[in-house]
């Protein structure tokens, strides 16, 4: 099918909406950043021509064309925190050597530009689309989806979307989700110190705090910090152990060898982990600073109900990220293995509660692996609780909509060996009954989401844009 328009013609309207929709500091769970952005683009919806509804704050939608048939686009507004180590603002839409950074340009702010100056292009080309199409917003992609399923209880679910938040050329499965958290209290007494717990009498050293990751453990932390109460070793011992971990480590594994600091202050010395962010579900690529910092911490006197936590973690979660020692190995051809990504530590004299991210292929079913979870970390003897989890999705390949999608990949690109992939991350395609994820990144592309300094390109930007507006073009047109 030809093409009708030339997203060329936009191309300055697109940059400028998406630095606007960027400077919208629309962190995931804070209800006034989210609110703004919904406004912003709902607002940009209408100025472009469309029909913009806020649906009771809980999402929106902009839609273009009439029919019993619905063709919806999901997107999402709402973004991971921003985190450390940024060379750009995070919030400013800046354009440095033909990107535009900040923190939701890939994910998800850039796609969902695309996917609305896609359809002014149909609009302004004169095409009366033989269906409805729908762009359906979303504001908690990237925490707990508590808005989302009340948003689909006030809208009829479209027959079937696409949802530009993963790769191309297309993906037809996706990894199923559990986010686990544990709780555990440690043993206290009544002394006449301040503190109401009582450590090892032959240890010297107790963990005050330790805090590591965010309430979006879904990324992989790169930072965490531990204040240790030092009463007898000094911290040159210490310090010749940390030295020695560091050598030993480096040796191991040099690519991604951990960095760690001490500051002494009085009494107490402070002890920073840095490490490498990375998407939970790709944690392979990351480096977790929780998991490093308590690797080095197992190897001090530490007092011995927090030392036999950080023995268990360290031995059971430590680096690995796909759950061999707790016996959580689960692999399937599409979507590949288990991943596990300790997300969230908060840990002090008197207890800790820990929260990791598990993904599993998606050829299993959520209640086996949830069963095999709940009984692999029995082994931290603390109160387990599943605090969000999502079945796997399989489409199947033969559908015709997907066999669209894939054409009009393999048209633009000229990769005709394209074939469907699956994934390790999840979308809100699993939010829906039929929908899969379409898009933005092309392969061999950086993955620059929840990172510093992510960034789209304006040409890539500008692709993504052509390809969803001939997406929808054939989508919407009955076959010629």
């Amino acid at each position: 099918m030809s093409k009708p328009f030339n997203i060329k013609n936009y191309q300055e309207e697109i940059i400028q909406a998406l630095q606007e929709c960027l400077k919208i500091k629309s962190i995931s769970g804070q209800e006034e950043g989210i609110r703004q952005a919904l406004d912003y683009y709902l607002n940009l919806g209408k100025k472009l021509g469309f029909k913009a509804t806020n649906v009771d704050n809980l999402g929106g939608i902009i839609e273009f064309g009439e029919g019993q048939k619905t063709i919806g686009i999901i997107v999402h507004l709402d973004t991971v925190p921003e985190g450390q180590g940024w060379n750009y603002p995070p919030f400013a839409g800046q354009i440095q050597e033909g990107k535009i950074y900040g923190r939701g340009a890939i994910d998800d702010k850039g796609p969902a530009i695309a996917v609305l100056y896609a359809l002014k292009a149909i609009k302004d080309a004169g095409i009366k689309p033989q269906c409805k199409v729908q762009i359906i917003i979303g504001i908690d992609e990237e925490s707990v989806w508590n808005t989302t399923p009340q948003l689909l209880n006030k809208i009829r679910e479209p027959d079937f979307s696409f949802v530009p938040d993963s790769k191309f050329p297309l993906v037809i499965a996706e990894k199923g989700l559990i986010w686990l958290e544990i709780k555990k209290n440690f043993p206290s007494i009544s002394t006449n110190n301040t503190s109401s717990y009582h450590p090892n009498p032959k240890s010297h050293i107790v963990i005050k705090h330790l805090q590591g990751g965010s309430e979006s453990i879904n990324i992989v932390p790169d930072y965490c910090e531990a204040i240790l109460e030092i009463t007898n070793p000094l911290p040159q011992d210490i310090n010749a152990k940390l030295k020695e971990y560091l050598r030993e480590e480096k040796a191991i594994n040099p690519e991604k060898s951990p960095r760690i600091e001490l500051h002494k202050n009085g009494q107490e010395l402070k002890i920073v982990a840095h490490g490498k962010s990375a998407h939970a579900f790709n944690c392979q690529e990351g480096y977790n600073a929780i998991s490093s910092l308590i690797r080095f911490l197992s190897q001090l006197d530490i007092s011995s109900e927090q030392k036999k936590f950080l023995d268990t973690y360290n031995s059971k979660i430590g680096l690995d990220c796909h759950g061999k020692a707790l016996g959580l190995e689960l692999e399937d051809k599409l979507t590949g293995k288990l991943t596990q990504s300790p997300g969230y530590i908060q840990l002090d004299e008197k207890s800790v509660i820990l929260r990791v991210d598990i993904r599993f292929p998606a050829s299993v079913n959520l209640a086996s692996v949830q069963a095999k979870v709940l009984s692999a970390y029995q082994c931290f003897e603390g109160h387990l609780a599943i605090i969000d989890s999502l079945e796997s999705l399989n489409f199947p390949e033969d559908e015709p909509h997907i066999q669209t999608l894939l054409k009009v990949y393999k048209d633009y690109t000229g990769d005709l060996e394209a074939k469907p992939l699956g994934m390790g991350g999840t979308t809100f395609a699993k939010a829906f009954q039929r929908a899969v994820a379409f898009g933005p990144t092309f392969p061999g592309m950086p993955k620059v989401e929840h990172q510093p300094d992510e960034y789209i390109e304006i040409e890539h930007l500008l692709k993504c844009t052509e390809i969803y507006a001939q997406a929808i073009l054939e989508l919407v047109s009955p076959p010629e």
